[in-house]
């Protein structure tokens, strides 16, 4: 998606994020899984959403997103999977500084 063509609404962006993971898993059609990844998501909303709070985490979601749906719509699963945990793992590591950062900036202030 063209840079111009982004949303840069911190909560719009959340919910097309969350949107996307689960039309992924949608995808399988495992109800099952389906389910599980419902759960899931329901309790890591909050945390999934502070990697959302900075711009260029938005820029990098929307180029991660990219990437993995031409993987899965050119049929390269090898690749799609690489980058589905490569996106996971990156967004875990931006929470886990952002959550470090506030925590450090709440301390500062006490």
């Amino acid at each position: 998606m063209p840079p111009e063509e982004r949303l840069d609404d911190h909560q719009a962006v959340a919910d097309l994020d969350e949107a996307f993971h689960s039309g992924l898993v949608a995808a399988v059609g495992n109800p099952e899984l389906a389910r599980i990844h419902r759960e899931v998501t329901d309790k890591i909303r909050i945390i999934r959403r502070l990697d959302f709070t900075q711009e260029p985490r938005i820029a990098a979601t929307y180029d991660e997103h990219g990437a993995i749906l031409r993987a899965v719509l050119q049929r390269r699963a090898a690749d799609a999977e690489y980058l589905i945990k490569a996106h996971i793992d990156l967004s875990k590591q931006e929470v886990r500084k952002i959550t470090l950062h506030m925590l450090h900036m709440a301390r500062r202030r006490d």
